[in-house]
């Protein structure tokens, strides 16, 4: 394959990984088995694809103003904690077994994708708590779960990118019935931003870049993470849910059986 050739094939990779995370958080989905299958190892493949995401972040957010310009108490909420649960992750990359990390995220993956497909909450509660809950959750206890809920998904994220998206929107989505997936995927959209950011930051100081699959990456995510809230303001809520909790279980499927391959 040509240098020409494998730089525009990742470019169209990271556009779609771009859309997919931007509107799902199911990045991974798309980069990090395709950089596999482009002969990285495991860990190198997460850090690439950590990389190249770093670019749908950021234009996701832009792109998602809308949705955040009546949330951004509930946004500083959350930054703080997965920053530095970003921080910590990373951190246990680089010190726990690679075969860890392999063999924990499928299952994380699949829990996560399921909880999307079959919300557990009848329509009764999710109406109560629209008339209750203004933050992370209505009473005290609601809200330290949610914090630790969103802080243990801020490691998660810094030790291992692939599938932390989708776990960050399922928690948003139970804690946030009340509001719309889009609202919630511009939340999650903040918070893999900050998690990829720190990410990104401690790799290039603990690894080896490799820029060149890197660069096609990114240029195709940035267009990507713009096109991913413009798609989700105009699908259904319970639709983007099934469509996402699907993909989770693809991506989880298909990694486990990578594993016991």
């Amino acid at each position: 394959m040509s240098g020409i050739t494998l730089f525009i094939i990742l470019v169209i990779v990271g556009l779609l990984a771009g859309i997919v995370s931007a509107a799902a958080g199911l990045a991974s989905l798309i980069s990090y088995p395709a950089l596999l299958m482009m002969g990285l190892p495991p860990v190198m493949a997460n850090v690439t694809s950590a990389w190249s995401t770093v670019g749908s972040a950021y234009s996701s957010i832009a792109a998602s103003t809308k949705e955040l310009r009546h949330d951004k108490r509930q946004m500083w909420l959350i930054v703080p904690l997965v920053f530095v649960g970003a921080v910590l992750g990373a951190i246990l990359l680089f010190t726990l077994p690679g075969k860890f990390f392999q063999e924990l995220v499928p299952f994380c993956i699949g829990i996560a994708g399921l909880i999307l497909i079959f919300p557990h909450r009848p329509r009764q509660a999710q109406a109560a708590m629209a008339a209750n809950s203004h933050s992370l959750g209505r009473h005290r206890l609601d809200t330290l779960l949610t914090a630790l809920g969103v802080f243990l998904v801020g490691i998660y994220a810094g030790y291992f990118n692939a599938g932390a998206g989708i776990m960050m929107l399922t928690l948003l989505a139970v804690v946030n019935r009340q509001k719309t997936f889009a609202v919630n995927n511009a939340l999650k959209n903040v918070a893999m931003t900050v998690t990829n950011t720190i990410a990104v930051i401690i790799f290039a100081v603990e690894t080896t870049i490799e820029w060149n699959f890197v660069i096609p990456l990114f240029i195709g995510n940035v267009i990507g993470g713009a096109l991913g809230p413009v798609i989700v303001r105009r699908v259904p809520s319970r639709l983007m849910q099934i469509i996402v909790g699907g993909g989770a279980l693809v991506l989880a499927v298909s990694l486990l059986i990578r594993n016991l391959l």
